[in-house]
């Protein structure tokens, strides 16, 4: 290797997948963690499910093969940006347990995030009116509701949005994916270690290069 080369590692984003009925909390858990990562000085992409419908799929409508599509989507986008480092939520009801094995299929760092709410509390908050709708016969496609909503099994974090604060369940979060190796535990101490009487590292850059290894498979 020539003087003064160095190569430098592009360590894989991941996919932060948080799936629940409408109306669970998805997409207000979604900006908080999205704002954590941020501060952390993490690349993220935050692909609203609903966003990414009206400006990518807007002929989608709500049938199972529709919403197979657009999870496969969400799924690819998610794929391409994790591979060069970024970070990418995804709010998506993903009503179908293989919309997301799929997901988890395609990308090397996934974490499912289960919003868990009962179907009274998201019917009284209904930010978006659409239960409302489905009281007034406007709509009969509601996951959970009119179609089916398959619970994870096994998803690496569960919120339950109707007993935690919206902070609470993004703290939970985080330190999930602290716990995966995929993000550098938060640390206070900033004080460096030193060999020989000089300073080497900080205790961040410690626990940096720790979780770099964790995600590697070295520890």
């Amino acid at each position: 290797m020539q003087e003064g080369f160095s190569l430098k590692v592009h360590p894989e984003g991941t996919l932060i997948w948080f799936t629940g009925i409408p109306a669970s909390g998805k997409s207000s858990v979604a900006v908080v963690v999205e704002k954590a990562l941020r501060e952390r000085g993490l690349k993220v992409e935050n692909l609203d499910a609903d966003e990414i419908r009206a400006h990518l799929s807007p002929e989608l409508k709500w049938s199972k093969e529709d919403r197979d599509l657009n999870t496969k989507r969400l799924a690819y986008i998610g794929k391409m940006l994790t591979r060069n480092g970024v970070f990418v939520i995804v709010a998506a009801t993903s009503s179908y347990r293989y919309f997301r094995d799929r997901a988890r299929s395609m990308v090397k760092n996934f974490c499912e995030v289960w919003v868990k709410c009962p179907l009274e509390v998201c019917q009284r908050r209904d930010p978006k009116g659409l239960y409302k709708r489905a009281k007034d016969g406007e709509v009969n496609d509601i996951a959970g509701l009119h179609q089916p909503y398959e619970e994870p099994l096994s998803p690496e974090v569960t919120l339950e949005t109707d007993k935690e604060t919206t902070q609470e369940s993004a703290a939970k979060v985080m330190r999930k994916l602290e716990e995966l190796g995929f993000i550098p535990p938060a640390v206070e101490a900033k004080e460096p270690v030193r060999a020989g009487g000089e300073e080497v590292y900080t205790r961040r850059d410690e626990a940096k290069i720790k979780a770099r290894l964790r995600r590697l498979g070295y520890l």
